[in-house]
């Protein structure tokens, strides 16, 4: 892309938020990784998509039920800044996973209010260095349907910033998340590690364990909710499917659905569910995307979870 004001605003994002490697890479996102401290030692997730299979190959749960997601350090967030951020761009606009869930807002806030000053001081430029802190209220698929409107706006209808935060303002709470869990046994026994999640108790664990129930999940401004409860993981996925399906026909509030899987695309991307889904929303003038989930979500939710959301219309 010809370097143009858009190009000097730059977006970027924790690597919880599931975006495709082809939209990265088309809007130049900036990556914030967060380190996952294991049985074995540390991984760092930067959504890198080599790095991600590995990952999902190498999952076991002697290695990661107990591991910890830990975000950047306030030091190690103003390096990125003064390193990657100050000399590409002018603005830039941090779109972090729901502060009440991570601590990668207040983080990055910090370093933002400690460093802002120091750059405007050193870079001799027209326009003063900034960065704009955006709560997403959401996670995973959630937080991506509002960074892909962002950068679609900023970098393909050229909207001015201020218009683009505000449409993102305004936005997020139209975004509802949904989570299906393959196996609730492995969220059960993290339930204790997650601040302030314990959506699975115990009676509902083993009503799920002896019925074969498998729940929905839904994520909505910023909080958790039990969305439907379905007869197996690939009837959680059917119903999911049906209710997007419902969502569009009553009106989006954006053009696009953002999908993850806890695992390999191969292992998911000809399921019939999902390919008619896929073809029905296209048909309709919504565009799909679909990527493998962060390390960081599947440490918490499990692997072979499947994370959908959209931005909807309110009726």
């Amino acid at each position: 892309m010809e370097n143009s004001s858009s190009n000097r605003i730059g977006i970027a994002v924790d690597s919880s938020c599931d975006l495709s490697p082809e939209f990265i890479c088309k809007h130049g996102i900036e990556i914030l990784p967060i380190y996952i401290h294991h049985a074995d030692g540390t991984y760092q997730d930067d959504r890198n998509a080599t790095a991600m299979a590995d990952f999902y190959r190498g999952h076991s749960r002697s290695r990661y039920n107990t591991a910890q997601s830990e975000p950047l350090s306030v030091d190690d967030v103003t390096q990125i800044f003064e390193q990657h951020f100050l000399p590409k761009y002018d603005r830039v606009n941090v779109i972090t996973i729901n502060s009440r869930k991570s601590q990668v807002y207040n983080r990055v806030t910090e370093a933002a209010m400690i460093n802002e000053p120091k750059f405007r001081d050193k870079s001799q430029r027209p326009t003063p260095f900034r960065i704009r802190m955006l709560d997403s209220y959401s996670m995973f698929s959630g937080h991506a349907v509002l960074v892909a409107e962002f950068a679609k706006l900023v970098h393909e209808k050229q909207e001015s910033q201020a218009k683009a935060i505000a449409r993102i303002n305004a936005l997020r709470d139209k975004v509802y998340g949904y989570i299906v869990p393959f196996d609730l046994s492995y969220m059960r026994e993290r339930r204790n590690l997650r601040k302030g999640d314990h959506k699975i108790s115990w009676l509902s664990y083993k009503l799920a364990e002896t019925f074969g129930i498998n729940p929905v999940i839904e994520l909505h401004n910023g909080e958790t909710h039990s969305f439907k409860k379905s007869k197996g993981y690939q009837g959680a996925l059917k119903d999911l499917f049906e209710h997007a399906k419902s969502s569009i026909l009553s009106g989006l509030a954006t053009d696009t659905i953002v999908m993850s899987y806890g695992g390999l695309l191969e292992d998911i991307q000809n399921n019939p569910d999902l390919v008619e889904f896929r073809t029905f929303a296209k048909q309709k003038g919504v565009k799909t995307m679909l990527s493998m989930m962060s390390a960081t979500a599947a440490v918490n939710v499990g692997p072979k979870a499947f994370s959908l959301a959209f931005a909807r219309e309110e009726h």
